[in-house]
């Protein structure tokens, strides 16, 4: 069994985009528009796009894991702590991004490898 740190770095990054962001901007921005701006654009665009991102880089390293989009589920339970409601769209929504994200990444990790498996092969 791999040691969890190995995957503390991928769950820090999925875990700054769904809390300590937002409190971030709230900290840093005091324009009320410009604040509901930045928190729609994340929760929109920023966070299923690192999602998404993390997600890839995670299954390309590691493997397909259901335990990966067991602790994206989990970690999203920190959006009730900015908005005060678990939001379900938004929660499926994020979980697919994940899903498709480790899918590319292990068809990546195996694509790469059957390119050097035929490199290899090639060689005399």
């Amino acid at each position: 069994m791999r040691k969890f740190s190995q995957y503390l770095p991928y769950y820090l990054v999925i875990f700054f985009f769904y809390w300590p962001l937002y409190e971030l901007f709230l900290w840093t921005i005091s324009v009320n528009s410009t604040l509901k701006e930045l928190y729609i654009s994340n929760v929109i665009i920023f966070s299923p796009l690192v999602t998404f991102i993390v997600s890839l880089c995670y299954s390309c390293r590691f493997k397909f894991s259901l335990w990966w989009l067991l602790g994206i589920g989990l970690l999203f339970c920190f959006t009730i702590i900015t908005f005060g409601e678990f939001i379900l769209l938004y929660f499926l929504a994020y979980e697919i991004f994940a899903l498709v994200g480790m899918a590319v990444g292990v068809a990546i990790k195996n694509l790469v490898q059957k390119l050097k498996r035929k490199k290899l092969s090639q060689n005399p």
